[in-house]
């Protein structure tokens, strides 16, 4: 066997997708200018979506903002999409190498995307549909507390019990909390007080991964029960909330708990990390996550390869790595 036939059958790849945050203006242009049959993603899902997501990503639609959760859930969706497949089918990434997949809150839809589970069109339909049913769910307030140990969050919600939650635990002084508008800005308040070096509003106007996401959650569940039937997923899908692996049988349960639990990032990340992955390839829209294993994997002291593809030097980027690791066939 040769030497590029054995770091591959020992490579450990996972892939990570972003959710909804991530999205920026502009944001995907480079990739579809040069790689335009992809564009067929986003028309098909504007059409489910009851928009012209080119316009609304370009900043151009005079009404839609791309911050609106409707259009941000489902653009990061199929960029998040197109891009997978040109990492699986246009460069034939060898999928035996693939440890696990993954996603990030929404970025969920986009791994079981990947995995096999759904069609494109599948997927963007009930990516639609949570975005306005959770559009609907009246408006809740969501903001990242970085800088302060969850230990220190914790105390300070305790003053807010059933208000504000803890809705992401992204690394080790990064946390995102959620819950009523008017709660939420006072436990920023407090938590300014102790300590924490920036909070920063997210982008999302609702309430999610906490208990007052229950009635979006059912909506989902009947949603899918009526409308989805799950196949066999074709990767190995770790669940960021409960931190196992998924079978196609339990993914109702898992995307409609994602919208009640909160998102325990880092435990999925040291998770892998402790059981040997060694690449991590972000697909979508930015760098968030990226940034969010880097950091873990400091703390863990490993070292493995962090790619994204967020520009087109990105993704040159990416395809020189695998191709020194031989990951492409």
């Amino acid at each position: 066997m040769s030497r590029k036939a054995d770091i591959r059958k020992a490579a450990k790849i996972v892939l990570m997708f972003p959710g909804q945050g991530s999205q920026y203006e502009k944001m995907g242009r480079q990739f579809l200018r040069f790689n335009s049959r992809y564009r067929r993603y986003l028309e098909i899902a504007g059409e489910i979506a009851g928009g012209d997501l080119f316009r609304i990503i370009d900043g151009k639609d005079p009404v839609i903002s791309l911050d609106d959760t409707r259009f941000a859930q489902i653009s990061i969706y199929s960029l998040s999409c197109a891009i997978s497949d040109y990492l699986l089918n246009d460069l034939s990434l060898d999928s035996d190498c693939i440890y696990s997949v993954l996603g990030h809150s929404l970025g969920e839809y986009s791994a079981l995307y990947c995995c096999g589970t759904y069609d494109f069109r599948k997927g963007a339909e009930l990516v639609a549909y949570r975005g306005k049913i959770m559009e609907r769910a009246g408006k809740g307030m969501m903001a990242a507390v970085l800088g302060v140990e969850k230990s220190i969050v914790e105390d300070v919600l305790k003053k807010y019990e059933g208000r504000v939650f803890i809705a992401n635990y992204n690394d080790y002084s990064q946390l995102v909390i959620s819950g009523y508008e008017k709660d939420v800005k006072s436990a920023v308040n407090s938590l300014e007080k102790r300590g924490a070096r920036k909070i920063i509003p997210l982008r999302v106007g609702i309430a999610s991964h906490c208990p007052l996401m229950e009635s979006v959650s059912n909506g989902l569940g009947d949603f899918i029960g009526n409308n989805v039937t799950f196949k066999k997923l074709r990767f190995p899908f770790l669940s960021t909330t409960e931190i196992k692996y998924i079978s196609e049988k339990g993914l109702k349960r898992t995307l409609t708990g994602q919208l009640i639990n909160p998102i325990r990032w880092v435990e999925s990340i040291e998770f892998l990390l402790d059981r040997g992955a060694d690449t991590f390839i972000e697909l979508g829209p930015g760098r968030v996550l990226s940034g969010l294993v880097g950091r873990i994997a400091r703390r863990s002291k490993k070292n493995p390869k962090i790619l994204n593809t967020d520009s087109l030097e990105d993704i040159e980027v990416m395809i020189d790595k695998l191709q020194a690791g031989g990951l492409l066939k």
